[in-house]
């Protein structure tokens, strides 16, 4: 299997998704700093929050709307929104207005568009992608989305603070370029039939019973649990496991056996333990493609989250620099050779009339993992470091039994759907 056997519309997506999401992680990851320092770290913490409900509500909404009027037109939509909002970011940061205001209404305005965009590109992905293409699929994003963060936070990290303007301005014209590509060149994938189309005059009520309907799917909720829980565990990279380093870990050589000490305490230590989780998925991303190929979907998930759950546990209560780098080469190594996996066994859950739905009820989990990872910051201050990480264990474990059990239940969809095609 290569890449030019995939639809024409995910070649596009692919190219898209490199340059669109290394212009926009020029500035997302610095977006929290540039808003404490004009807000304050409270109403910063409020605003946020708020943003990203309003990016959950925003992707129910569009999962919906996108089973009803198709895919491209809720992208194309989005994306015009999107230029909109960055080209008024880009004014907002010039040398002739300074508005932080006009920034966050433009980020907020972004958010709301990503969560109504999301679920209709990722259902268009899977519209058009066979059952024996889905893991590479998810493979090639998963390693894209990995490069891009290494791209364009290096580059924000440059320039963020010297020329926001510019970084904004390149955003918005990669956003025009990216809506005239939809347009222009990608295919629309979902044609519901006219009697969805016809506009209800209770559309809320409609939207309500739609994902009613969703979530009476007993499989999908416990792959939307399964999915929370592996998240939420290692989320804790930078809610209760930093907080541990930064408690623990007291300046000292990062390697101690070589001849030129670096020093490192436990903040710069989380730094480097994300570089290398970064750096290790883009140089194995291809490898861990390949072991697909060969071992079993239930080995790939035994042996991929056990190994992602385990080193984040133990993140959780060790503090030597040594070992924090095994166990997160280790956690890595799992990450990269289920997720493909497990983002494929979606597209076997998700009927054909609302698969969007399924994708944005899908996407709220990773909203909800961050929450319950945010709450492990509230547990360090009453639990000790391994009562912590029985917990972490235990959430992931969780996690893996809930998709060992769904597992032959998402084989037999797998083959109706086949049979359907």
């Amino acid at each position: 299997m290569r890449i030019r056997d995939f639809h024409r519309n995910i070649k596009i997506r692919l190219v898209v998704f490199l340059f669109f999401g290394t212009v926009q992680f020029t500035t997302l990851p610095f977006m929290a700093i540039y808003f404490d320092q004009h807000f304050g770290m409270v109403l910063t913490g409020i605003l946020l929050s708020i943003s990203t409900i309003l990016s959950l509500v925003s992707g129910a909404v569009g999962g919906f709307y996108a089973d009803r009027v198709g895919r491209k037109r809720l992208m194309v939509v989005s994306e015009a929104i999107f230029f909109l909002a960055y080209f008024a970011m880009a004014i907002a940061n010039s040398s002739f207005l300074t508005s932080p205001l006009t920034t966050l209404i433009g980020f907020m305005i972004t958010n709301i568009c990503f969560g109504m965009y999301g679920p209709a590109d990722e259902a268009m992905l899977l519209d058009v992608t066979p059952v024996e293409q889905r893991s590479m699929m998810y493979g090639l994003f998963y390693w894209l989305n990995n490069l891009t963060i290494a791209i364009g936070s290096s580059i924000g990290a440059i320039f963020f603070e010297a020329d926001r303007f510019a970084l904004f301005l390149i955003m918005s014209v990669v956003v025009l370029a990216t809506m005239l590509i939809t347009i222009f060149t990608i295919a629309e994938t979902h044609h519901p039939e006219r009697s969805s189309k016809q506009q209800s005059q209770h559309v809320l009520i409609d939207m309500m019973k739609h994902y009613v309907d969703v979530l009476k799917d007993r499989t999908f909720i416990l792959y939307f649990l399964a999915g929370m829980f592996v998240m939420a565990v290692e989320f804790q990279l930078t809610n209760g496991i930093a907080i541990h380093l930064a408690k623990t870990v007291k300046a000292q050589p990062l390697l101690s056996f070589l001849p030129m000490h670096w020093m490192v305490d436990g903040i710069s230590l989380v730094g480097f333990l994300q570089t290398e989780n970064t750096i290790i998925v883009v140089l194995l991303a291809t490898l861990a493609m390949r072991i697909q190929r060969i071992l079993q979907e239930k080995w790939i998930l035994l042996i991929g989250i056990a190994m992602n759950v385990i080193g984040y546990s133990v993140m959780t209560v060790s503090a030597s620099p040594l070992l924090l780098f095994l166990v997160m080469a280790m956690a890595t190594v799992g990450e990269v050779t289920s997720v493909p996996t497990r983002q494929a066994m979606l597209g076997d859950l998700t009927p054909e009339h609302a698969r969007s739905s399924y994708v944005a009820v899908n996407g709220m989990g990773f909203g909800l993992a961050r929450v319950i990872a945010s709450i492990g910051v509230s547990l360090n201050a009453v639990l000790s470091d391994s009562m912590l990480a029985v917990l972490s264990l235990a959430l992931g474990f969780i996690g893996l039994i809930l998709y060992l059990r769904i597992l032959p239940t998402v084989q037999a969809r797998r083959i109706q759907n086949a049979k359907q095609a």
